[in-house]
Formats: structure tokens, sequence, C-alpha cells
């Protein structure tokens, strides 16, 4: 009797040895999950305030776009360009029925890249974040046909100064 009393009460030992193991392991993983939570979440894009645009094209001309990315581009690639004279545009068309822009008032902003979808609707926005800086954002709804596609984007805004900054952000739906 003495044994199986011995035995039993070796047991209970083990059992609350092992209950209170268990019972760190729990403390641990909620200090794990606590750690995480207290981590900084991820910045979001700045946001700032719309400013108002003129979208700029070729069609209706017999001009077309030019030297906006290499041949050997796969896509994926964004090209911004901050365009401020009519011979800095003059490298980017190939015609001379382009639209005329007044230099003197306005900056062309122009992006353009490829994407192996084709292209359903594509949609600018531009806000100003700071005195000189700003934040043109696009969205692609790419369709589901398979097909490398060029895009290009460019529009007229109130003239920048030499010294601003204009970050693109690219966000491509698949529909």
């Amino acid at each position: 009797m003495t044994k199986v009393f011995t035995f039993l009460l070796f047991l209970l030992m083990i059992t609350h040895v092992a209950c209170d193991g268990n019972n760190e392991s729990g403390q641990e993983i909620k200090k794990e999950e606590e750690q995480e939570q207290e981590q900084e979440p991820e910045k979001e894009p700045e946001k700032g305030v719309d400013v108002s645009f003129a979208e700029y094209t070729l069609e209706g001309t017999s001009c077309q776009w030019v030297n906006l990315h290499s041949e050997d581009d796969p896509g994926g690639h964004y090209n911004l360009l901050v365009i401020n004279s009519d011979e800095e545009l003059q490298k980017y068309i190939i015609g001379t029925d382009y639209p005329p822009v007044d230099f003197s008032k306005h900056t062309l902003l122009l992006a353009s890249s490829r994407t192996n979808y084709g292209i359903a609707e594509i949609v600018n926005s531009l806000q100003e974040l700071s005195v000189s800086k700003y934040k043109w954002a696009i969205e692609i709804n790419l369709s589901d046909a398979t097909m490398i596609e060029n895009w290009v984007r460019a529009i007229l805004v109130d003239k920048l100064s030499k010294e601003s900054e204009v970050q693109l952000y690219i966000n491509t739906i698949r529909n």
C-alpha cells in the first residue's frame, strides 16, 4: 500500500510540474502575441490635398509616344517623367500635330510601363503632400486577356518648381 501511495504521490507531483510547465508556455505565447501587437503598424501612404489636373493625350493626332522605356524592358518597371519645356516633350513624341502645352504655366507629368495583361481602365489621382512634394497615384484595372500592353498616362498640372518631388504609386488590380 505504501508503494501505491508513493506512486500516486509521484504521479501527482509529475502532473503538477507538467501543468506548471504548460502554464509557463501559455504565458510565453501570450507575451509573444502581446509583443506582436505592440509592433509599429505599417505606414500608410501619405495623404494630402487633392490637386486638379488635366489629362493630356495624343488621341486624335498622328503623333505617338516614343523613348519611354527600353525595348528589353519585360514590364513592371515604371517610368516617371517631369517635363517642363517643349524641347523636352519633343524627345518623347513622334509627329508635330500634338496638343500644345504652355510650359510657362504648366508641367507635364508622364508615367508609362508595360503589363502582361490587357488593360480595362486606368484611373489617376494627384495629391499635394507638402509645398513641393506630390503623390501621383495610378490605378490600373487589368483584364483577363494575356498580352503585352504598353500604357502611358500624361497629366498637366500647374507649373512645378525645380525643387518639387513627385512620387509615383501604381496599383494594379486584376479582375
